[in-house]
């Protein structure tokens, strides 16, 4: 008698479901109540809300920790998330909804709403063979499986799809790789961390970005590779996650004991890799290749490098910056700020004198074409100097001599780094430097130079919190952006920077300073300019904070990976 009626039940259910829709914008909304989810014993099962989609019709209010305890939302469906959401916290424990007035704690609470009737109409039923997959031996157990294909069968036979319907269906039900692009985006998401390089900064990204996805209700998990044994990361194989992403991490390089397979081959998931050099100096770990691994950099150069030399599926993602409550403008007491190490540049040119004597020549015409010409890429660079000579080689060869010469990069940084806070020191502005490098330097002749200690990245916040204006000299990123700029702009500081083809379009000379390695001439009359006019700095700082707090922060970011993840998935399902 029980299987009768919910076979008729689920029968309805559909078209009960519609006629909801279509008298959704009917009723009066006025007076409406509120229906926060609750989970109690007594409430609806997950078999009960798959068989009824109408019990969870109409708003309801959910609570963020439980939504990321769950897997959140599955943005991978085209329809009737809500849906299928409510059916799997309610097969984690019952649930049930109690009306309510008062949104007092709406701010701990993610609204989800009904879908438009025409979507539910076109997509709705994808949903439906969707859920009856991944239920589908709870549904065999109590006897219910057929009668649930059955139904949706005839709901398809209604609207002339039925091929489609059993395609799809048969995927879903047999757990087919269109199945698992759809499931994934419930699964965690696997995040690597503790590579305790250049203050920490890698590890803050990894929390900071991990944090930014959890407030979108993404459930994270996170692997300590300093911490955890290597050998742990196999607990992970064989399972789903809905990305895996490393912040300039190893770990996508780690083989197997056959020295043939890579332990990633068997963690499945799209997976990403954070990239903050230049991608010469990750060769090691650019040349493995997976299907679904991504290089996330932050220089529309590097998208084209590892492209063209690495075979890789690069995509513009820049690190974001931190918000932090600014003080009193009182409290910035350092007039120019810059926070980052001091090269020697003569101990990198002894390197290169080290070099085999054919080597050796080519690195020191690099680095002259990289002095005169300071707005080339380092592989234009090399590419001139090529062509010069009449040295035609292929991409690897290309690749391998890049590799042999990286150190002549820093090399032209280090040179140009000197030359302007030089330049700075020689027009009488006080600079406060933050780094122990900075101790032995040849700069500390100069009396306005101020050397502070080593700071960490927390420390480093604090520093452009206090600092009226703050300087970035890129490691020749000739079209980046960096976590550095971010900062300095979030905290209500004026950034000083050498040109980047990224800034064109996206901030100007009303924001920020920004000034050519090439042509310095008025840098210092512009510092100057602005230090002496604090009516202009507050209105530069304050435009240019606006402009990152709208582009740059990590729950932007968070936002943005959340597209590339659901374009990603919308692509494979097409295919």
């Amino acid at each position: 008698m029980f299987i009768r009626f919910v076979t008729l039940l689920i029968i309805c259910k559909f078209y009960r479901g519609i006629i909801y829709y279509l008298s959704k914008d009917l009723q009066e909304k006025g007076n409406v109540m509120i229906r926060v989810l609750k989970q109690t014993p007594e409430g609806n099962s997950g078999l009960e809300i798959l068989l009824d989609e109408t019990i969870c019709s109409g708003e309801i209010l959910v609570d963020k920790q439980l939504l990321r305890k769950v897997g959140g939302i599955n943005h991978y469906l085209q329809t009737k998330q809500k849906y299928e959401l409510l059916i799997r916290i309610a097969f984690e424990s019952p649930i049930t909804f109690v009306e309510e007035k008062e949104r007092e704690k709406e701010k701990e609470y993610v609204l989800l709403e009904d879908d438009e009737i025409n979507k539910v109409q076109q997509d709705g039923w994808k949903t439906d063979c969707y859920v009856t997959g991944k239920y589908s031996q709870r549904l065999q157990e109590v006897g219910l499986l057929n009668t649930v294909i059955m139904s949706i069968l005839e709901e398809a036979k209604v609207c002339e799809r039925e091929e489609d319907t059993l395609n799809f269906l048969e995927q879903m039900i047999g757990r087919k790789e269109s199945y698992w692009n759809i499931e994934e985006g419930s699964c965690p998401i696997l995040i690597y961390e503790g590579e305790a390089i250049c203050y920490n900064v890698l590890n803050v990204f990894a929390k900071q970005f991990g944090s930014a996805l959890m407030q979108k209700g993404k459930k994270v998990i996170y692997f300590d590779c300093e911490k955890q044994p290597l050998n742990e990361l196999t607990g992970y194989m064989g399972r789903h996650f809905q990305a895996i992403i490393g912040v300039q991490t190893y770990l996508f390089s780690v083989k197997l004991k056959d020295g043939i397979h890579y332990i990633h081959e068997y963690i499945y998931g799209p997976k990403f890799n954070f990239s903050f050099d230049h991608p010469i100096w990750m060769k090691k770990h650019l040349e493995q290749h997976y299907d679904d691994l991504y290089i996330l950099t932050h220089d529309t150069n590097y998208v084209a490098f590892l492209n063209r030399y690495y075979k890789q599926k690069a995509i513009l993602f820049p690190p974001a910056g931190i918000i932090e409550t600014d003080p009193l403008d009182e409290g910035r007491i350092y007039d120019l700020t810059f926070v980052g190490t001091y090269g020697d540049y003569w101990r990198e040119v002894l390197l290169i004198h080290q070099m085999e004597r054919k080597k050796r020549f080519l690195a020191n015409q690099f680095l002259l074409i990289m002095r005169k010409n300071p707005e080339y890429t380092a592989e234009k660079a090399l590419d001139v100097v090529l062509k010069k000579r009449q040295i035609y080689l292929s991409d690897e060869e290309f690749l391998n001599l890049l590799y042999d010469f990286r150190r002549v990069i820093y090399c032209a940084m280090h040179y140009y780094r000197k030359q302007i806070l030089c330049e700075i020191l020689e027009s009488g502005i006080r600079l406060d430097v933050f780094g122990n490098s900075w101790l032995n330097s040849p700069l500390r002749q100069y009396d306005n130079l101020v050397c502070h200690a080593d700071v960490t990245v927390e420390e480093s916040l604090e520093v452009w919190r206090k600092s009226k204006m703050s300087l970035n000299i890129m490691s020749w990123h000739k079209g980046g952006f960096t976590e550095r700029m971010a900062n300095i702009m979030l905290s209500g500081a004026v950034l000083v920077t050498d040109e980047t083809t990224y800034l064109e379009g996206r901030y100007s000379d009303n924001d920020i300073i920004i000034f050519s390695l090439k042509n310095r001439k008025d840098l210092c009359l512009r510092i100057q300019k602005i230090l002496n006019n604090d009516e202009m700095r507050h209105t530069m700082a304050e435009d240019a904070k606006k402009k990152t707090l709208e582009r740059h922060t990590w729950n932007k970011r968070a936002e943005e990976f959340q597209k590339i993840l659901e374009e990603r998935t919308i692509n494979k399902l097409h295919k």
